[in-house]
């Protein structure tokens, strides 16, 4: 072994034990921290603990009374199209496409003054919906967003707590209108949409 390999070897041995040490002593100050707190640390973790577990049993209880109202949410949205139906009768633009998209996710996610769903913007895009290769337009501008079975998933640190999957736009609205509560806006939404081929 060359005299330049062994210095770069004995730095990296030299720079792996200070990396050990540093790590050993993060630990030991953890530790130390954690012994000589163990109320606040036991508030800390139950009040983590608590609001995770909370989270479940609201979302659980959600789920079991929109089952209950509306049947299972987890439906299967493409039968019968995949979402590649003709476009060239639309009345819409592509931009205005993205915009009705943006509408309907923002009302879906509705946060004021409690979280729901703001019906009165999804049927007012829905008012502006002239035939099925507009809805078309708007399906494909929406895509695939995250779905917790509420609404778009929070994001940073609690997004961890989710759980979520990409859902498209058919799926959103099927959850998110309730054929007894939302009736009017519903039967309106399901029909323009299952005129465009989808199960709704």
């Amino acid at each position: 072994m060359s005299k330049q390999a062994q210095t770069y070897k004995k730095k990296a041995i030299s720079t792996l034990k200070k990396g050990k040490e540093t790590t050993i002593s993060v630990a030991k100050k953890g530790a130390t921290i954690v012994a000589n707190n163990p109320v606040k640390t036991g508030y800390v973790l139950g009040a983590v603990l608590g609001v995770y577990l909370l989270y479940k049993v609201v979302t659980k209880t959600t789920d079991k009374i929109d089952t209950l109202l509306d049947g299972d949410p987890n439906i299967d949205d493409t039968i019968g199209n995949t979402g590649q139906g003709n476009t060239n009768n639309a009345t819409i633009t592509n931009a205005q496409a993205v915009n009705f998209a943006q509408q309907l996710l923002d009302a879906m996610n509705y946060m004021f003054p409690f979280y729901g769903t703001d019906e009165a913007t999804i049927e007012a895009v829905f008012n502006k919906l002239q035939n099925s290769a507009d809805f078309l337009k708007v399906y494909h501008a929406f895509g695939e967003k995250d779905y917790n079975g509420n609404n778009s998933p929070p994001t940073g640190f609690w997004s961890n707590l989710d759980s979520y999957k990409k859902q498209n736009l058919v799926y959103w609205l099927k959850s998110e209108l309730n054929s007894v509560l939302d009736r009017e806006i519903y039967n309106k939404v399901k029909n323009i949409v299952e005129l465009a081929g989808f199960t709704f």
